[in-house]
Order: C-alpha cells, then structure tokens, then sequence
C-alpha cells in the first residue's frame, strides 16, 4: 500500500538475506511503525524461493538418472518466523 519500501525495511531485508546466505540466526529489533514483518516476510520468503529454484535447477529431474550420483536430493529450507511484542 505504499508507493516505496521504508529504509528500516530496506535495512532489514539486507541483514536478513545475508544471514540467510550464510546460514546464521537473525534477531532484529524496531519500533512500532516501521514495517518489521512485511519486512521479514518478503524478504525471507522471497530468498526461499529463489534458494528453491537454484536447488533444483542443479538437479533436473527429467535428465536420466545417474547411478554413481551420491549428491542427496535437494531439500527446501525451513524457515521459523517467531514474533514477541511487549506493551509500551
């Protein structure tokens, strides 16, 4: 609903992807107001997808199968959004 992302979200969304790339935990901290869980949902689950789409890419399920392939399938990333609020 808004013409622009805010630049907390912006900042948000840049720490969490890098997190995400490297596989680490993320606790962030912002006042009311300044878009925290769009913020977090867009980005995490925007990084899921593409992180899906390159998983599976490098293993094409139509090509044929190759008996000496110990590379285990592909799992999707779980991702665990937990949210607290406290009374201000």
């Amino acid at each position: 609903p808004f013409p622009a992302v805010m630049k907390p979200q912006r900042q948000m969304a840049i720490h969490l992807v890098k997190a995400l790339k490297n596989r680490r935990h993320v606790v962030l901290e912002s006042p009311t107001g300044t878009g925290k869980s769009a913020a977090i949902l867009c980005s995490v689950l925007a990084w899921q997808r593409h992180h899906h789409k390159a998983l599976f890419a490098r293993h094409d399920p139509s090509s044929p199968p190759n008996s000496i392939d110990l590379e285990p399938k592909p799992q999707k990333v779980k991702i665990i959004y937990c949210s607290r609020t406290h009374s201000q």
